[in-house]
């Protein structure tokens, strides 16, 4: 009876979990990216390499949450599937989910790479940071990630389990090698590049003794204003990144972890109880990697104040538009950035 009475407590847990917590993370993570493309693409950042990455980093993440925790939400919440409803559908969606999850770890690690070329004291490395590399590393990174994910339209399929109709790789040899795939390139192989690229950038920023050497007196201060400016976006930068890494390790390992546990028992035979707690692990941990995808904006806003006064003026930009610019709110909120 006990054990029937914890079981039912669990699953009403697990109902309700599912009904309140993913529609919060949407909510936030929705508008959290949607001010982070505001932010990055304003006239003062778009034009910076770093920035590009993280704007393109945003959009992946609104792919993330629309494709991923929304048609999870109302499978689990609701048990409204419009995944398995069409072969084409689930395939599609698929691709466009796995592909903006692992594409938006590499453009982590695109912008560790540009911030380490930027803190260089190597002129030549210095100089590989402008927009015509990023947009064409952008590009590669986007073909190369859909070439490598292209058989998800063919191999990908709709299967009968205990619990329902599931979209995934074919059983057998196909699922195992997929599962090592999304596990090397999305939570495996970025966190590592990206914790050697950070560690060496953050070197080169504590360790730049380079100086620019004024052509008058009167040059001196703007001289140095623009240098103590330039390096504080460094930092700020390499900061964001940084604690940005921490997140992607945190919260993406476990659901690829699970992935793989799920291949290698999926022969096993499991009982009812089982398959409940291993449902609801399964849930969470998606639920990790939407957090992922959705906590940015605040991880940002917290630890930038270059991010928090740029989003303060285009903030400022569309009260002016909404409101004019005589109204006193516009006025006030102007005076705090």
């Amino acid at each position: 009876m006990a054990s029937l009475s914890n079981m039912s407590a669990f699953i009403t847990f697990t109902i309700q979990y599912n009904r309140f917590v993913p529609p919060i993370i949407f909510f936030f993570g929705f508008i959290g990216n949607i001010l982070n493309n505001i932010t990055f693409s304003s006239h003062t950042l778009r034009k910076n390499p770093c920035a590009t990455y993280f704007f393109c980093l945003a959009i992946t993440n609104l792919n993330n949450l629309i494709f991923g925790l929304l048609l999870n939400y109302l499978i689990d919440a609701y048990h409204i599937d419009l995944i398995t409803r069409t072969l084409v559908f689930c395939r599609l969606r698929f691709l466009i989910l796995h592909c903006s999850l692992v594409l938006s770890s590499w453009f982590i690690v695109l912008a560790g790479i540009d911030r380490f070329c930027v803190s260089s004291r190597n002129i030549n490395r210095r100089n590989f940071s402008n927009l015509k590399n990023v947009r064409l590393l952008t590009a590669l990174a986007i073909v190369v990630c859909f070439a490598l994910y292209a058989h998800i339209f063919v191999l990908f399929t709709i299967k009968q389990t205990e619990s329902g109709p599931v979209c995934y790789a074919e059983s057998g040899s196909y699922q195992v090698f997929y599962d090592f795939l999304f596990f090397a390139t999305f939570s495996f192989t970025p966190p590592i590049l990206m914790i050697i690229v950070g560690l060496a950038t953050f070197y080169n920023t504590c360790h730049a003794h380079s100086k620019i050497k004024p052509v008058s007196m009167m040059s001196t201060l703007t001289v140095s204003s623009k240098t103590i400016r330039l390096r504080k976006k460094d930092r700020e930068f390499v900061k964001m990144l940084l604690i940005q890494l921490i997140s992607t390790v945190i919260l993406t390992l476990p659901i690829a972890i699970q992935k793989l546990y799920s291949t290698f028992t999926q022969q096993i035979s499991k009982s009812s109880d089982r398959l409940l707690v291993e449902t609801f692990f399964q849930q969470f941990v998606r639920t990790l990697t939407h957090i992922n995808s959705g906590v940015s904006f605040y991880l940002y806003t917290l630890s930038s104040s270059v991010f928090r006064h740029e989003l303060g003026v285009q903030i400022s930009k569309i009260i002016r538009m909404i409101l004019g610019v005589d109204n006193e709110f516009y006025r006030r909120f102007r005076q705090t950035i």
